[in-house]
C-alpha cells in the first residue's frame, strides 16, 4: 500500500507539471528502488528508439551514397574504355616503330624551315600522345578511389545494419523485461502511466535539459586554454618537460565565470573521475567520465562519458555516446602551447594532471 501510495504521489506530480507545462522537480525522497529500476528501463527504451532511429537515417544515407557512387563508377568505367583505347594506341605506335618515322624525317630534313615543320609536328604529336596518357591516368586513378569509397561505405553499411540489428533486439528484451516487471507490480495501470508522463517529460524537457548543460560545457571548454595561461601556478615546465596541473577549486571558479548555470554544479577530481554534479531544484544531473590521451585527428585530451543520472535515473549507454558525439568537452594542448603534445592525463586527489611533452 505504502508503494502504491508513493508510485501515486509521484504520478501525480508528474501530472500536474506535464499539464502546467513546468520543470519537473526532483524528487523530495528517493524512490522506491523497483519503481526507478522500472522508470529507468523506461527511459531506456525512449533512448534506444532514439538510436534505432538515427542508426535507421545513417542508413538510409550511406545506401543513397552507395547507389549514387554506383552510378558514377559505371558512368567513369565507360569513360576509361575510351582513354584506355588511346592510351593503347599510343603505346603501340611506340613498340611497333612508328616513332622512327619522324625521327627519320627530322635527320633527312634539308633547310631550317623543313627541320622546323618537322619538330612543330612531332611535338604536337607528342603532346598529344601525352595528354592522352595522363588522361587515362587521371581516370584509373579517379576510378580507383572511386572504388576505394564504395568498398569503404559498403563496410560502414554493414556495420551500421549490425548496430542496428543489436539495438532492436536490445529494445526488444528491456519492453519484455518492463512487461513481465508490471505484470507483477500489483498497480501495472498507475506504473504505465507514470512511465508515460516521464517518457513525455524526458522527450520534451529533459533531454533538452540535458543538451543545454552539456553544450553549456562544451562552449566553456573552449576557452580553458585562456584560464590556464593567465592562471599563475597551472603550468610548471622543467627542460622540455611541461605539467599542467588544474584543481577541481580552478576548474569550479572557471566554469561559473563562463555560464551562471554552474553555480548550482560541482566539479570534482578523484580516483581518474571527472564527476559533476548539480541540482537546481528543478532538475538533478550527475555527470562522471574520464579523460584520455588521443592523437588522432590531432593530439587531444578527449572526455568521455562513463555514467549520466538525471533526476536520480541513470540513462543508457546510446544517449552518452549520442552526447559525446555532439558535444566536445575534450581539451586541445596546442591551444594552450605550440607545439606540445599530451603525453598522459590523470585524475587524483583533487587534481587533473596532464604530462607535456615539447614536439611530441
Amino acid at each position: 500500500m505504502r508503494r502504491l501510495l508513493i508510485a501515486v504521489l509521484i504520478a501525480s506530480a508528474l501530472i500536474a507539471t506535464s499539464r502546467t507545462g513546468a520543470l519537473l522537480p526532483v524528487y523530495a525522497e528517493p524512490l522506491p528502488e523497483q519503481t526507478r529500476k522500472l522508470l529507468e528501463k523506461s527511459l531506456s527504451v525512449v533512448e534506444i528508439d532514439r538510436e534505432i532511429a538515427r542508426i535507421s537515417g545513417l542508413k538510409g544515407k550511406t545506401q543513397v551514397e552507395i547507389d549514387r557512387s554506383e552510378r558514377q563508377l559505371a558512368e567513369q568505367e565507360i569513360a576509361i574504355a575510351v582513354q584506355r583505347e588511346k592510351a593503347g594506341r599510343v603505346l603501340r605506335s611506340y613498340y611497333m616503330g612508328y616513332k622512327d618515322f619522324w625521327l627519320s624525317a627530322l635527320l633527312n630534313a634539308n633547310s631550317l624551315p623543313e627541320i622546323i615543320r618537322v619538330w612543330d609536328t612531332m611535338d604536337m604529336i607528342v603532346q598529344s600522345d601525352n595528354k592522352a596518357m595522363n588522361s587515362y591516368s587521371d581516370h584509373y586513378q579517379l576510378l580507383r578511389k572511386g572504388y576505394s569509397k564504395l568498398n569503404t561505405d559498403k563496410a560502414e553499411l554493414s556495420a551500421v545494419e549490425k548496430q542496428l540489428v543489436t539495438q532492436r533486439e536490445r529494445i526488444i528484451a528491456l519492453q519484455n523485461d518492463l512487461d513481465q516487471a508490471l505484470a507483477t507490480s500489483g498497480d501495472e495501470q498507475m506504473l504505465l502511466h507514470l512511465m508515460e508522463e516521464l517518457q513525455a517529460y524526458w522527450k520534451n524537457v529533459g533531454l533538452y535539459e540535458v543538451k543545454q548543460h552539456f553544450k553549456a560545457l562544451a562552449n566553456a571548454m573552449h576557452n580553458l586554454p585562456d584560464f590556464v595561461k593567465k592562471t599563475p601556478g597551472i603550468i610548471q615546465s622543467t627542460g622540455l618537460k611541461t605539467k599542467l596541473t588544474l584543481s577541481d577549486a580552478q576548474l569550479n571558479e572557471f566554469l561559473r565565470g563562463e555560464d551562471p548555470r554552474f553555480k548550482d554544479f560541482s566539479f570534482k577530481f578523484d580516483n581518474d573521475l571527472l564527476t559533476m554534479e548539480g541540482d537546481n531544484g528543478n532538475i538533478q544531473v550527475t555527470i562522471q567520465g574520464r579523460y584520455t590521451v588521443e592523437n588522432e585527428p590531432e593530439n587531444s585530451i578527449r572526455f568521455h562519458v562513463d555514467k549520466l543520472v538525471f533526476n536520480g535515473l541513470e540513462l543508457p549507454d546510446t544517449t552518452r555516446a549520442d552526447l559525446e558525439r555532439e558535444f566536445d568537452l575534450g581539451f586541445y594542448p596546442q591551444k594552450l602551447i605550440k607545439y606540445v603534445k599530451a603525453q598522459s592525463v590523470s585524475m587524483e586527489d583533487g587534481n587533473l594532471i596532464v604530462q607535456l611533452s615539447i614536439g611530441g
